[in-house]
């Protein structure tokens, strides 16, 4: 639970250091990642459309489990782009090469070169289980 207020609290930042926080647009993603396998993301990036880093908002859900990530994005708005994020990540069902029911907080980096998106991140456990710390990587494809 203690997680979860950080994340809330994390948000509550990010909009507040949004000059507007009423123009805002989305992105979908189509990608394959350990450890969630195959998953979908919705993206949604605050402030006036422009190609500079603005402050994004992320959930993902996939085979492996699923991810909510809060930071700063400029993905698919140019030829290439990039991104870090701090997120939360729990897995479920069969994830690959960790156990299923945790619960990981890390830091992602993303580049995208059009629409290609490639991500690399590490992630320490702050649940109950066997895997303290754990990478992801993953390719998808930005709609």
């Amino acid at each position: 639970m203690k997680y979860g207020i950080t994340l809330i609290m994390l948000m509550s930042a990010l909009l507040l250091a949004t000059p507007s926080t009423q123009a805002a647009d989305t992105y979908m993603v189509l990608r394959v990642s350990t450890p969630l396998i195959a998953s979908g993301a919705m993206a949604v990036r605050l402030g006036e459309f422009s190609s500079q880093l603005r402050p994004a908002l992320q959930a993902e859900a996939g085979v492996g489990g699923g991810r909510l990530a809060i930071g700063y994005d400029n993905v698919g708005t140019k030829r290439v782009g990039y991104g870090l994020k701090a997120a939360l990540l729990h897995t479920w069902l069969e994830p690959l090469e960790v156990d299923r029911d945790q619960t990981f907080l890390g830091l992602e980096a993303e580049l995208s070169v059009g629409r290609l998106l490639l991500n690399v991140g590490g992630f320490r456990r702050v649940s109950a289980g066997d895997d303290d710390w754990i990478a992801s990587a993953g390719l998808g494809f930005i709609f």
